[in-house]
C-alpha cells in the first residue's frame, strides 16, 4: 500500500513537473551499490575484518568453555564461598567477552557506514555533474518508477565515473 502510494505520488509529481521543466533521469541505486568497485572493496574489507574478529572470539569462547569445565570439576572440591568466588570470576570473563563482541560489531558497523558515506558523497557529486552536463532537472530512483525509457537511465554513467574516481577506499576500524 505504502509503495503504491509512493509510486503514484511520484507519477503525479513527475507529470506536474514535466509540464514545467526540462529533462528527467532515473538512477538504479541498488546497481551502483552492488556493482561499484568502491562498495565491493568496502564489503570485502569489512568481511575480512569480521572473519578476523570471529576467529578471535571463537578462540576466547573455547578458552571459556575449557575454563567452565574446569570450574565444574572443582565444584565438589572447593568450599561454597571459594566456588562462588571462582564462579564470579568466570562470569566476569563471560561478560568481558560479550563486551568485546559488542565493541567489535560496533566497530564493523561504524567502519562500514563511514566508508559508504564517503562513497555516497562522491556519488552525489557525480550525479550533480551529470545533471549539470545533461541539463537534467530531476533524477528519480528506478525503484520508485513504474516505467522509464532506457535513455533516461544514467546508472551506467554514474557507475563508470565512480569506478574511475574512487579507486581505493580507506576503511578504518576502531
Amino acid at each position: 500500500m505504502k509503495k503504491s502510494f509512493i509510486a503514484l505520488s511520484t507519477i503525479f509529481a513527475l507529470l506536474s513537473f514535466s509540464a514545467n521543466a526540462g529533462s528527467i533521469a532515473v538512477l538504479d541505486v541498488e546497481k551502483i551499490v552492488k556493482e561499484s568497485t568502491a562498495m565491493r572493496e568496502i564489503q570485502s574489507k569489512v568481511t575480512k575484518k569480521q572473519d578476523e574478529y570471529q576467529k578471535e572470539v571463537t578462540k576466547k569462547q573455547k578458552d571459556l568453555e575449557a575454563e567452565q569445565k574446569k570450574l565444574e570439576s572443582k565444584k565438589t572440591l572447593l568450599a561454597k564461598e571459594a566456588f562462588e568466588k571462582e564462579t564470579k570470576k568466570f562470569e566476569d570473563k563471560v561478560d568481558s567477552l560479550k563486551a568485546f563482541v559488542d565493541k567489535k560489531q560496533n566497530s564493523l558497523k561504524k567502519a562500514s557506514i563511514d566508508s559508504m558515506s564517503k562513497v555516497n558523497d562522491k556519488i552525489k557529486d557525480i550525479i550533480a555533474e551529470i545533471s549539470k552536463e545533461k541539463d537534467i532537472d530531476l533524477i528519480v530512483p528506478t525503484s520508485q518508477t513504474l516505467f522509464y525509457k532506457d535513455e533516461m537511465d544514467i546508472s551506467a554513467e554514474v557507475l563508470k565515473r565512480l569506478n574511475k574516481k574512487v579507486t581505493k577506499v580507506d576503511v578504518k576500524f576502531e
